[in-house]
């Protein structure tokens, strides 16, 4: 493996796999339940830490042209292709940087803006303490007091059991080169071998080692690479979390899986007791770590809080529906227990949202004295992709226009296999400071309907796949018009089209 990796995978890429939970708008509903004063600003500067192919990045920067996105990561061919995307889109305020977090001078440091936004996604828990210490002085010196910083990270000790099965799949695995899709042979060689005694190893049955196992196979070889392969993958604790971001003066806001504010939602009488016992916040979120089987955490942090009043901000959130709302309950499963609000409030609910984008507090009014907590409502609602937050007004952007329809040529191009194309992308939406989740087929669709295809599902299915005949053409109208009738509403809401 090359010095310049720090122990971690280079040159293996794998699907995009875009996470609304890694954006500023679900940073500011994190913020607004935990009672601190942070929203996202017209003009700011936020910087993805280990950006990849730079998806994220590119969506956030075509969604918010007054923002700066900078998106730093130590693999060129990652750079290289964001920066692709980027001209594609026609997009002006993206930089992108082929940096080594473990080996910047301060001057390298120092020559980046001072930033509002950080987002560490997937990082942490791969890279070298070199490359930790860098993260932690780049957050000290360049993130603004008032700032704030994402951290999606491998946690204990759900992620305990995997470490033997890391282990045993580097050693499946072999010795490997730093060639173009050296690491991915490698990692499905050692799946194929882990199938082939796993039946004789006493290994934890956990949800990983399933997926791993799963014929057909769900896992590219490439993710696996990447997930196992690297020579430091540490998942931790989240007080040890907490106690490294100290030197960067950081303060813990929350979860953005906004249920886990809520330890009622997944915790028993006895836990809830025990955690009323506990005290100070990081014997509360340790006791959340033991119930919660969950081994991925998404945390905020914040360079200086600042209390405000947290209801109001709730109260002020509107609220838009990002798909077709159920008739029944939908039903929250924590890995610990479901939630669900009632079902005659439920169908309150889902008519305001089916009339339009609605404020929570306006909800919360409607449902009476019988109403959830604000909070829960929003966990609720969001957990389930029933909803996500809207921020600005306005149509359509050009930016966002010309990202997605990049995007969609990139990722999406017409064929015959577009409605089964892998990935999990977003579309750039202007009213929501991020974007909307996507499959390849969504993001052809709405490149249609930009570029000036009617909605209509036997135009747009010979549009995107003109060689198609007979029952496999069929096939490509129902599902687009499956998609028009649960998401045309949501694009339209957000600005997308």
């Amino acid at each position: 493996m090359a010095d310049w990796g720090h122990g971690a995978v280079t040159a293996s890429s794998y699907a995009i796999a875009w996470q609304p939970e890694a954006t500023p708008s679900h940073i500011a509903m994190a913020c607004a339940i935990a009672g601190i004063g942070w929203q996202p600003r017209p003009a700011m500067t936020v910087a993805d830490l280990g950006c990849g192919r730079g998806y994220n990045a590119n969506l956030l920067a075509a969604a918010n042209p007054g923002w700066t996105v900078l998106g730093l990561d130590h693999e060129p061919s990652g750079i290289a292709e964001a920066r692709q995307l980027a001209a594609q889109a026609g997009l002006d305020n993206t930089r992108f940087i082929e940096a080594d977090l473990g080996g910047m001078g301060l001057a390298e440091i120092d020559s980046l803006p001072p930033l509002d936004v950080v987002i560490i996604h997937g990082v942490w828990s791969w890279v070298s303490d070199a490359v930790r210490a860098g993260i932690v002085q780049l957050l000290a010196r360049r993130l603004k007091p008032g700032g704030v910083a994402y951290l999606g990270y491998n946690a204990l000790p759900a992620s305990g059991p995997d470490m033997a099965l890391q282990r045993l799949l580097r050693q499946l695995a072999g010795p490997f080169g730093t060639g173009a899709g050296e690491a991915a042979a490698a990692a499905a060689r050692a799946m194929v071998r882990l199938r082939a005694m796993a039946g004789a190893l006493k290994l934890p049955r956990t949800p990983m080692l399933a997926r791993l196992l799963a014929e057909p196979a769900v896992l590219e070889p490439g993710f696996v690479a990447h997930e196992f392969l690297t020579a430091h993958w540490r998942p931790v604790f989240q007080a040890d979390l907490c106690r490294d971001l100290d030197a960067a003066r950081l303060d813990f806001v929350g979860s953005v899986n906004l249920f886990e504010a809520l330890p009622g939602m997944f915790c028993d009488g006895e836990q809830m007791a025990v955690m009323r016992r506990m005290g100070d916040s990081a014997g509360q979120e340790f006791l959340k770590d033991l119930c919660l089987p969950r081994g991925f955490r998404a945390d905020v942090f914040i360079r200086g809080a600042r209390r405000v009043d947290g209801v109001a901000a709730l109260h002020g959130l509107w609220l838009a529906q990002v798909g077709t709302l159920p008739e029944e309950s939908p039903v929250l499963n924590t890995g610990a227990s479901r939630g669900e609000i009632a079902q005659p409030l439920w169908t309150q609910i889902a008519t305001m949202l089916r009339q339009g984008p609605a404020r929570l507090g306006d909800i919360h009014a409607v449902l009476g004295p019988a109403a959830p907590n604000p909070t829960e409502i929003l966990a609720i609602l969001v957990s389930t992709g029933c909803v996500l937050p809207l921020f600005q007004g306005g149509g359509p952007q050009v930016a966002a226009t010309r990202f997605n329809i990049a995007a969609a040529a990139t990722y999406a191009p017409h064929g015959e296999d577009l409605g089964e194309a892998a990935g999990q992308y977003g579309l750039a939406t202007p009213h929501g400071l991020g974007g909307l989740p996507a499959s390849a087929l969504d993001l052809a669709i709405v490149a249609a309907l930009l570029e000036g295809e009617a909605a209509e599902p036997v135009a747009l299915a010979q549009h995107l796949q003109p060689r198609l005949e007979g029952e496999r053409l069929l096939m490509a109208q129902g599902r687009i018009a499956a998609r028009l009738a649960e998401k045309l509403p949501a694009w339209r809401y957000f600005g997308v089209v």
